[in-house]
């Protein structure tokens, strides 16, 4: 699969795919249907597959203060989105000519002009242009002009009285700590990705040594402790354990911390990438009144997590 970071200057070779648009954070059932629908039309025609999102994403380029929000890496992304058999990825830069770009110019000179799309298939909720002046109706009006064909796919979910699919549903959920039902609306669980980096090493002092990953640019989920399992990048085993997310309160933290205890696991994986899959949650975090009372709590966290596991 190629990314690629522009829309200008492409090469034949990298024009004339049938398109799914969209930001596309998280790829949750939603985003896979219309990946699907679009991979189910470049099949049809004979056409590569390929998926035009926005780079940085449109919430951070007008609040650039506004608080983690992404569900996921652009690594993790880009992973699943091959394993979609997605051939390309136009990473399109999200910048002030693209703001000041109308509904039709910005079909005229990205997708028109620029990516040289065949098809394209969005959400039939998806905004487009300057103060989002465009919307299904106005997509579809200007790419037939340019005889490009258009699909809009509705909304979906479970049922109606759960609302739909959507990546502001599913960071709803991750601030209650509800990670299975997050999980059910990504159609996987949900995972933080990131390089091992060194910590205080208090884990390791008090018996339950712990990889620790930063959150850079993804969500905080409630604070607390997680069953949890974990992958190291170019393996195929998930290793269990639970993951720790919060402030710790206890010795007087400061920084959102994800650090994660791999069940009977001694090595060193400084450096490595380390996916962490959130299975379920256990508790809230709590100052203790020391370190002795943090580490009962941790070994019946580590109890219960294989509990859990064992009935999963």
């Amino acid at each position: 699969m190629q990314r690629i970071n522009h829309y200008t200057g492409l090469d034949a070779s990298e024009r004339g795919a049938v398109i799914a648009l969209g930001n596309f954070d998280g790829l949750h059932r939603g985003h896979q249907v219309v990946i699907e629908t679009a991979a189910a039309v470049a099949k049809g025609q004979g056409m590569p597959l390929a998926v035009a999102c926005f780079r940085p994403h449109p919430s951070r380029f007008f609040r650039p203060d506004t608080p983690p929000f992404r569900l996921m890496s652009s690594r993790m992304r880009a992973k699943i989105l091959k394993e979609m058999g997605v051939q390309y990825v136009y990473e399109i830069p999200f910048d002030a000519a693209l703001t000041s770009m109308d509904d039709e110019t910005f079909v005229e000179t990205v997708l028109h002009q620029g990516l040289g799309v065949k098809h394209v298939v969005v959400g039939e909720d998806f905004k487009y242009g300057k103060a989002r002046c465009g919307d299904f109706d106005s997509l579809k009006k200007h790419c037939t002009a340019r005889d490009i064909g258009v699909s809009g796919i509705a909304p979906i979910s479970l049922h109606q009285s759960y609302g739909k699919y959507g990546s502001t549903e599913i960071r709803e959920a991750l601030r209650e700590g509800d990670v299975f039902f997050a999980a059910h609306m990504l159609s996987r669980p949900w995972i933080v990705d990131g390089e091992v980096v060194k910590g205080d090493q208090l884990g390791r002092t008090l018996g339950f040594p712990t990889a620790n990953i930063d959150f850079a640019d993804r969500i905080r989920p409630r604070a607390g402790i997680y069953a949890a399992e974990c992958r190291l990048d170019g393996e195929e085993a998930w290793l269990r354990g639970v993951a720790y997310v919060g402030k710790r309160p206890t010795v007087e933290g400061s920084d959102y911390r994800l650090e994660m205890h791999i069940f009977d696991f001694d090595a060193d994986i400084y450096g490595r990438i380390l996916d962490v899959a959130f299975r379920t949650f256990i508790r809230d975090d709590v100052k203790f009144d020391g370190l002795e009372a943090l580490t009962v709590q941790i070994k019946k966290d580590v109890d219960g997590a294989r509990a859990i596991f064992g009935m999963m």
